[in-house]
C-alpha cells in the first residue's frame, strides 16, 4: 500500500468530503476516489458510508483510521529521529487550541519559534475546549490549549494560566461609559454569546441558574472574531475571556469592561498533552518555549 493512500484516506476521514480532501492535498478528486476504492478492495470492506452531507466512516473504516494514524505518526517520528542524528530539528507539531488564545498567544509564539527553527512546521485546529481534550486522547494533536473543565484522566496539564472574563461592548452601547458592571445589568440588553459547549457559555449558564437571571441571548456563534464583529455592527454586548480582547482594549475598538469582582468566576487556561505520548524533540522544545509566555 502506498503512503499516499494513507494520506488520502485520512484526509477524507477528517473532512468528510472527497472534494475538500482533494482541495487540501492539491490533488484531483478522482485520484482520491481511486485510492479509497483500492483500499476498500484490499480490505474487502466498505470504509465510508456515502451520505448526502458527506462521507462518514463505517465501523471498519474507524478501525483502519486508528491504525493508519498510528502508522503515519511512527513514520514521521522515524524521520525526525534520523534528522536529529544529523543535527537537524524537523517535523510537524500538531496542536489544537481554543480560538481565544490564538491571536494573543499561539500565533506570535509560532512565528518566533519558526525564526529559530526553520525546519519546523505547524498544523493546528481550533476547537471548543472539550474537543481539544478529545483531540489529545485520540492522538490527533501533540499538545492542546483549552479552558480547564472536565479534563479527561488521560490528559496531563503542563501549565495553568489564570483566566478572567470581561464584558465587551460596542463603543455606542448604552453602558459603554462605565468602568465596571454588575452582571445583572446585562440582563436588560440583548447579548451575543459563544454557543453552548463553550466553557464561557457554560459559566454564564451556570451563573444564570444560580442567581435566577434570564439573559436575552439573541445571537450565538462558535467564532470569536465574527462574534465581536457582530457586537460592533449591532451596538451589542458579549462576554469573553480576557486574552481574546487584548487588541480591542489596546486600540479602543471595543469598550472592554471589568465585571464586578467575584460575580463571574475566573477560570484557568491549560497547556496540556496526553499522558505517555511520545513527543518529538521539536515538540518538547516548543512546549518549553511557550510555557513561560504570559498570555496577558
Amino acid at each position: 500500500m502506498k503512503v499516499s493512500s494513507f494520506k488520502y484516506f485520512l484526509a477524507v476521514a477528517e473532512t468528510g468530503s472527497i472534494r475538500q480532501a482533494a482541495k487540501n492535498l492539491h490533488v484531483s478528486a478522482s485520484a482520491i476516489s481511486r485510492q479509497i476504492q483500492n483500499l476498500e478492495h484490499n480490505f474487502k470492506s466498505t470504509l465510508f458510508e456515502r451520505k448526502a452531507l458527506g462521507m462518514a466512516l463505517t465501523e471498519e473504516g474507524r478501525i483502519i483510521e486508528k491504525h493508519m494514524r498510528s502508522t503515519m505518526r511512527e513514520m514521521e517520528i522515524a524521520q525526525v529521529e534520523i534528522d536529529e542524528i544529523h543535527g537537524l530539528l524537523t517535523g510537524t507539531i500538531n496542536y489544537s487550541t481554543i480560538e481565544g488564545v490564538l491571536n494573543a498567544w499561539m500565533l506570535p509564539a509560532i512565528a518566533e519559534f519558526q525564526t529559530r527553527y526553520t525546519g519546523i512546521k505547524f498544523s493546528g485546529k481550533i476547537y471548543a475546549s472539550d474537543i481539544v481534550y478529545q483531540s489529545l486522547t485520540t492522538d490527533q494533536a501533540d499538545l492542546g490549549i483549552a479552558l480547564e473543565h472536565d479534563i479527561p484522566h488521560e490528559v496531563e496539564v503542563i501549565k495553568r494560566f489564570e483566566t478572567g472574563f470581561k464584558i465587551a461592548l460596542s463603543p455606542n452601547h448604552e453602558l459603554a461609559g462605565r468602568d465596571t458592571l454588575e452582571i445583572e445589568e446585562l440582563a436588560a440588553f440583548p447579548l451575543a454569546m459563544l454557543c453552548e459547549g463553550f466553557h464561557t457559555r457554560h459559566l454564564l449558564d451556570t451563573l444564570s441558574s444560580r442567581k435566577g437571571l434570564a439573559f436575552n441571548i439573541t445571537f450565538e456563534l462558535d467564532n470569536i472574531d465574527i462574534l465581536k464583529q457582530f457586537v460592533l455592527s449591532t451596538n451589542g454586548a458579549t462576554i469573553l475571556p480576557d486574552y481574546s480582547l487584548i487588541s480591542e482594549s489596546q486600540d479602543n475598538s471595543m469598550k472592554v469592561i471589568n465585571i464586578n469582582k467575584g460575580v463571574f468566576p475566573n477560570s484557568t487556561t491549560v497547556l496540556c498533552v496526553r499522558k505517555g505520548r511520545y513527543l518529538t524533540k521539536a515538540t518538547r522544545q516548543f512546549i518549553s518555549f511557550i510555557r513561560d509566555i504570559d498570555i496577558i
